[in-house]
């Protein structure tokens, strides 16, 4: 099994699919899908590019990921697998090129019934899985991200902005006499911080909401100073927080700094009860799969659960690998992770392939 994740995720990783190029992936992933009796269509999306569905025999799961990872920008070498000892590491080898893998391997591996979303979009707009259509019988999905192997069933809520301050230029030497817009901007972020919809808390988030400065950018150089100042940035809120509240006082204090604004994305938080079967199942899964409950956890990042959830499907995320580790210059995954994934998911298509398991009426195979 660990052979086969690090062959798969190794071809994956070299076939390199930033936003917009994913239909690269296409060739392989239907090759390996077709040969273990799926039968696969191409669902074609508003953005051009196509998600790949893929159905053997009838079961209410789904499985996502998405096929687009993040631009390479510094990374030193983005699209060639570097082994050491367990880490596997490259641009998306973590995110999520190895979640695939696994859930390839696992399939693989058995003959269980399952459906399969392979979607586009997901790092920039989440076009895919918006514009996903689903099969009317799943009953519950669980969405391949990073988790260190702990279930999600809540995700945090989001909203990004761009902003332009102004103040007031002058010599750089008199800085008294000018209004730096630069100052007005970090002034501006711990404003927001300040926010109450960003003190709110919640037990699956115990680091709380945060916000991300991404840009800033302002001034010529420090003998004037700076008028104007950009930024762009993105701020996450809890599960209890509504979605029309957070963007009400973030508006508000934009428009207290007298900045010119534009909100981009912007979506609600969600969390599904511990109740539903798809979580269940999930968690007897990777129970018996590792020996030991996994504690749940909240999911930090935006993903495609959100997009399933607005769909009425509950949805837990689910994944190896620590996210902090994504995007980064040494983006990596252990082997040993994306091998007990593999374990987990096998265990988890069987369980989702019986009625018992969604019912509960039994306690399904061990």
């Amino acid at each position: 099994m660990k052979e086969r994740i690090l062959a798969l995720t190794r071809a994956l990783v070299e076939i390199p699919t930033p936003t917009g190029r994913e239909e690269a992936l296409h060739p392989l992933l239907i090759e390996v899908l077709e040969g273990c009796g799926f039968s696969v269509e191409l669902q074609r999306t508003s953005v051009g590019r196509r998600n790949l569905l893929a159905r053997r025999g009838e079961s209410p799961l789904l499985l996502v990921t998405h096929l687009d990872t993040f631009p390479a920008y510094t990374h030193p070498e983005p699209y060639r697998l570097r082994v050491e000892g367990e880490e596997l590491i490259a641009r998306g080898a973590l995110d999520v090129k190895g979640q695939i893998a696994a859930l390839l391997a696992a399939v693989e591996s058995c003959e269980h019934p399952v459906q399969i979303a392979l979607v586009v979009d997901e790092e920039r707009f989440g076009t895919g899985s918006r514009e996903l259509t689903v099969d009317s019988r799943i009953r519950g999905a669980v969405v391949l991200e990073p988790t260190d192997l702990h279930p999600a069933p809540a995700q945090a809520g989001a909203v990004d902005f761009t902003a332009i301050l102004y103040g007031k230029a002058a010599h750089g030497s008199l800085p008294q006499r000018g209004e730096s817009a630069i100052l007005k901007a970090f002034e501006l972020i711990r404003a927001i911080e300040a926010l109450p919809f960003l003190r709110a808390r919640h037990p699956l988030f115990p680091d709380g909401p945060r916000v991300t400065v991404g840009t800033i950018q302002g001034g010529f150089e420090p003998m004037v100073v700076p008028n104007t100042c950009r930024l762009e940035a993105d701020v996450r809120f809890l599960p209890g927080v509504e979605l029309e509240a957070a963007l009400e006082e973030l508006t508000r204090c934009l428009q207290s700094f007298g900045t010119e604004f534009i909100l981009g994305d912007a979506d609600p938080p969600f969390e599904i009860s511990p109740e539903e079967p798809v979580y269940r199942l999930l968690a007897q899964a990777a129970g018996d799969a590792l020996g030991e409950e996994r504690r749940p956890v909240g999911m930090p990042s935006w993903t495609d659960a959100a997009n399933l959830v607005q769909k009425g499907i509950p949805t837990v995320v689910f994944g190896a690998g620590d996210l902090a580790r994504a995007h980064s210059d040494r983006e990596a995954v252990s082997l040993g992770d994306l091998e007990r994934l593999a374990q987990i998911l096998i265990r988890l298509m069987e369980r989702g392939a019986t009625e018992e398991g969604w019912t509960g009426s039994g306690s399904g195979p061990s």
